[in-house]
């Protein structure tokens, strides 16, 4: 599994892993890296929650058009949902991801540490990745609800 470090500019470590079948050098993984890096917190907020409440999942990140949301909302060109490892959009879009890669995953990741993030593209595209980073999801999910109300 390949893996890079970053630091986000609070000084926040983020390190993104992705599958070694995931095409590399390629600007759109960069640009994966740097959303998930500034977004480290949201990211890490839903993963958090939704294993909460719905138990071992992923984050699917997918693109929306920035005039259709809120002018206060922090995510004006991307949609964060929660969806289990067994069923919901998961499952429509099972002959598109990586299911060995993601189930290995699922089986070991700590939603404490961890979060599983799918990319969903405007081309349609889906890229997976593990990622970590601090603050730990669960104060990331503290941060983001006190910077809520």
């Amino acid at each position: 599994m390949r893996s890079t470090t970053l630091i986000d500019p609070n000084g926040h470590m983020v390190t993104v892993k992705a599958p070694d079948d995931q095409p590399t050098n390629d600007p759109k993984e960069d640009t994966h890296h740097d959303f998930l890096t500034e977004h480290w917190m949201d990211v890490a907020a839903a993963s958090y929650l939704g294993f909460k409440r719905h138990g071992i999942g992923t984050v699917v990140v997918s693109e929306r058009d920035p005039a259709t949301g809120r002018l206060d909302e922090i995510l004006k060109t991307h949609n964060l949902m929660y969806s289990p490892a067994e069923g919901g959009w998961l499952k429509q879009q099972e002959e598109r991801l990586p299911a060995q890669w993601l189930d290995t995953r699922f089986q070991s990741y700590d939603p404490n540490e961890t979060a599983i993030v799918v990319l969903a593209d405007g081309d349609g595209s889906l890229r997976t990745y593990t990622v970590e980073g601090t603050p730990a999801p669960p104060r990331a999910f503290e941060l983001v609800q006190a910077r809520s109300n």
